[in-house]
């Protein structure tokens, strides 16, 4: 089970503030089964979907250019891409079998 901070933290990566799309049960699921950066990933491109359904329009004197809202989902998505693969690629310590002579 995540923690409040922890979903506090999440919440702030993926800019959602209230629970009206993303509840703190569903995040704390979420969390238990990847690491924050993943979460973050997976809901960034879940937006980008959302956002691709989204048109641009205009009425009365004013508009509203949806397609910059995918665009900059898809930035998201690659910034966590990449951490991901920052991740990925940390060394591990390789340990070995070491053989020694016996002494009497």
């Amino acid at each position: 089970m995540a923690t409040a901070s922890e979903i506090a933290a999440l919440r702030l990566l993926i800019a959602e503030d209230t629970e009206d799309r993303y509840t703190d049960a569903t995040l704390s699921v979420r969390l238990d089964g990847a690491s924050e950066t993943r979460v973050a990933y997976e809901i960034w491109t879940e937006k980008a979907a959302y956002y691709t359904a989204l048109v641009d329009t205009s009425e009365g004197g004013s508009s509203r250019s949806n397609g910059q809202l995918k665009d900059k989902a898809l930035k998201m998505v690659a910034l966590f891409k990449g951490r991901l693969d920052e991740e990925a690629e940390v060394p591990t310590t390789i340990t070995g079998t070491r053989l020694h002579r016996l002494k009497r």
